[in-house]
């Protein structure tokens, strides 16, 4: 008796997890896209000719300035801009450029870009991997 219950609640929990598990894609479609980076094929989608463009249009949310930071300093910030490990500037760097030579963006929110980039980024950051 012990043994068919034992039995019967494997099977139970077989069948449940197995349920949650995701069927891939349809064939010819691609699996969706991360919020938080945009490919090479989602910025040719864009249609804009500099990254700052393409981002407004794809992820506007990447480039809003909440207000101040600091009770000291009422400055809004933006999101910090990375490439190479180096940092760039801020959103208005991403004018500059070209999406024609950029493989992915990657949006680190303020948590995970100061355990990777250093203290200091209260927006985050946008790191551009090069083709």
């Amino acid at each position: 008796m012990i043994r068919a219950r034992a039995l019967l609640l494997g099977l139970c929990t077989t069948v449940s997890v197995g349920g949650c598990v995701s069927a891939p894609p349809p064939q010819g479609q691609s699996a969706p896209t991360s919020r938080a980076r945009l490919t090479e094929t989602d910025l040719a989608k864009a249609n804009s000719e500099n990254l700052y463009d393409a981002i407004a249009k794809l992820r506007p949310e990447w480039l809003s300035s909440r207000g101040a930071t600091s009770v000291t300093d009422a400055t809004p910030t933006s999101v910090s801009v990375f490439m190479n490990g180096n940092m760039l500037g801020k959103a208005d760097a991403l004018r500059q450029l070209v999406i024609l030579d950029v493989a992915e963006v990657r949006y680190w929110d303020a948590a995970q870009a100061s355990a990777r980039f250093g203290m200091g980024h209260p927006r985050g950051v946008l790191e551009i991997i090069r083709k």
